[in-house]
Order: C-alpha cells, then structure tokens, then sequence
C-alpha cells in the first residue's frame, strides 16, 4: 500500500538571528509570544560568541549559522532577524536560496548612513555595562559590528533573494522606519509592516507585537 501524505506537514524549523548588543537568550519572551509547534533554534553568530576574538565578517557569519543548521539537519528553514541579525539572513537568502523559505526582517540595513550607525553606536553605548555582561555580550565586540557595517551596500543583491519576505519596523523609529522602507522597495516580494511605538530591537521592545506578525506571516493557515 502506498504511503498516503501528510495533509498537515510540520511546519519548517524557526531560526532566530539576534542583534547588535543581544544574545540567543534575548528571544525567550518573543518565543513565549509566538507559542509551540515549531522547532525554534537561536544560534550565537559567528564573531558575536563570547569566545570569538573581536571583529566581524557578515559572510563569515553566515556561512557559520548555515553549517549549524546542516549539523541539526535543518535543509530548509524560516529565518527571522534582528538589525545585524537580519542582514546575516539576507546573504544566507542570497547565498543559499534553497535553505530560506520564508524571512522575517527587522531592523536590516541595505546601505547604512553615518547617521543609522551613529544613532545604533550611541545606543549601544548607553546600555549598562552589567546588562551586556549578564547577556555573555561584549561592547568592544558590537562596536566591532558597526565598523564592518561601515561598508556594507546590499543594494544590488536584494534582487536575488527569491524567499518571501516580512520587513517590520517600529512606527517611531524614523531611522529604522526609513531603511526598512528601502529593504521593502528592493526586495522582489515583500511587505512592510509597522509596530506601533516599536524600537529597532523589536524583539525586546515588542516581543508580542512581531511574534503576532511573524506567526501570520509565517503561518498563514494556522
């Protein structure tokens, strides 16, 4: 007797990409949001790692978060991410089409100008020293992020992402608001939603509110 399919597959595992100034543990409350039924895994990016000396490569990271998943036998996953986060699932979507399904994007910059690095080097600096250590996160390690953000122009590669895609930013953050605006425009299917009073971590100023909007985005059935 042949196999019958499954009319309900499992839906496609959740890879979380933190931001500049985060760690893994920063989605717990987005992950108590969005509820069970996924696999979920929020790797430490290379040249984020506490063990890792400092300095930055976004290829470099990517490449990294892509072998994690092949050790997990992850083939083909959801992928949401936060500012540098997002920037690192833009090159696995460009880099590795068929492990992106789906892309979530908050906080992603397509050609940072001095004034969003300025702004994000400002806000990091003020972050309590102890919060970023109780956090395994070092500042001379984000600010390392910063300067190789420095020269970054995906302009011309967003038209090779095929994955779908979600660009969210918070209604106040005008910086953010303004590159999301720019990622939505030059990605070849995708939309843009704003939070209300959202920051550019959305996942720690409004863990509930993306969770909401990754879980419709991402699941559209359920």
């Amino acid at each position: 007797m042949p196999p019958t399919s499954d009319p309900q597959p499992r839906p496609r595992p959740l890879v979380l990409l933190h931001g500049i100034g985060q760690s893994p543990i920063a989605w717990q409350e987005f992950v108590s949001a969005f509820g069970a039924g996924r696999v979920m895994h929020a790797p430490w990016m290379r040249g984020l790692r506490p063990s890792d000396a400092v300095g930055f490569d976004l290829d470099a990271a990517a490449v990294d978060v892509a072998n994690q998943l092949e050790l997990q036998g992850m083939k083909q996953v959801d992928l949401l991410g936060v500012s540098v986060g997002g920037n690192v699932a833009l090159r696995l979507a460009v880099e590795r089409p068929e492990l992106a399904r789906r892309l979530v994007l908050a906080g992603a910059l397509v050609r940072p100008t001095k004034a969003q690095l300025r702004m994000q080097k400002l806000a990091l600096r003020i972050v309590p020293e102890g919060r970023l250590v109780d956090a395994g996160v070092s500042r001379a390690r984000m600010l390392a992020v910063f300067d190789a953000l420095r020269t970054l122009d995906a302009t011309s590669s967003l038209a090779q992402v095929q994955a779908p895609a979600l660009v969210v930013a918070g209604s106040g953050d005008r910086l953010g608001r303004a590159a999301a605006e720019v990622l939505a425009r030059g990605l070849p299917n995708a939309r843009l939603e704003l939070v209300a009073r959202g920051s550019s971590m959305l996942n720690d100023s409004s863990p509930k509110e993306l969770a909401a909007l990754a879980h419709a985005f991402l699941d559209p059935t359920t």
